[in-house]
């Protein structure tokens, strides 16, 4: 604590930055959650704090207001809003902490009841056209008039955006709407989502995955940037069928 402002509040109040940090997301870092870890006591945050702040960061740095010295800070923000959506964070917390393994029926209930629809939509452009172009130009593919889209973008669809929703959604997509003989399914997983928390994650993840695409020369390029951000240690293969 300085001045009676743990040092969260203090970056968050500083004159550069105060007038994009809202009055109530300041009233929340200057009121942490206060816990014992040990003999001592420690501060914690709302999961969608770092989010709001991160928005905060970057949007003073497209300003211009922030110091040479602090755009470093703005990268990592820019990153964490790339990567993650507020779903996103919440079931990365509840991992890392233990928590998820301790989620009840009713609780793996509450997140397929947020993200699924009992029955499916009828189908709509959720994914930008661009995006398909970029994956024709990164995987060096020759567009024809009759492709309707690039042969395994669904594997990449799926590895990419369904694995990394919570655990229970992707297996409850592919029980709700199942693959044939033929490896096709009726509908795109995408028409069960529900409009605001299942298509918004889908979305995010989808626009993250073609800035990948945009800054990428060669199919290698894209994979390099894909471990970079996921795995290090993975190498992402979509050259299979889904």
């Amino acid at each position: 604590m300085v001045g009676g402002m743990n040092r969260l509040e203090l970056f968050a109040a500083q004159n550069r930055l105060s007038p994009y940090v809202s009055k109530d997301l300041l009233a929340r870092i200057a009121n942490p959650i206060r816990f014992r870890v040990g003999n001592n006591t420690a501060h914690g945050f709302e999961s969608d704090l770092l989010i709001e702040l991160a928005e905060a960061v970057v949007a003073a740095d497209n300003a211009g207001v922030l110091q040479k010295q602090q755009s470093a800070i703005a990268h990592r923000c820019r990153l964490i809003l790339a990567s993650l959506t507020r779903i996103g964070l919440i079931a990365l917390i509840d991992e890392a902490t233990g928590y998820q393994k301790k989620r009840d029926a009713d609780e793996l209930q509450r997140i397929l009841t947020a993200y699924l629809l009992p029955e499916h939509r009828p189908w709509l452009q959720v994914v930008p056209e661009e995006f398909t172009n970029e994956i024709y130009r990164v995987y060096d593919w020759q567009r024809k008039p009759q492709n309707r889209g690039p042969r395994y973008a669904g594997k990449l669809i799926r590895q990419l955006v369904y694995e990394r929703m919570p655990k229970p959604i992707l297996p409850a997509l592919d029980e709700k709407n199942p693959a044939g003989k033929d490896h096709r399914r009726k509908h795109k997983h995408h028409q069960f989502l529900t409009p605001k928390q299942g298509l918004d994650h889908f979305r995010s993840q989808i626009i993250t995955i073609m800035t990948l695409l945009r800054i990428s020369a060669d199919k290698h390029e894209f994979k390099a940037h894909l471990r970079r951000l996921y795995d290090p240690q993975r190498e992402f293969d979509f050259n299979n069928r889904a």
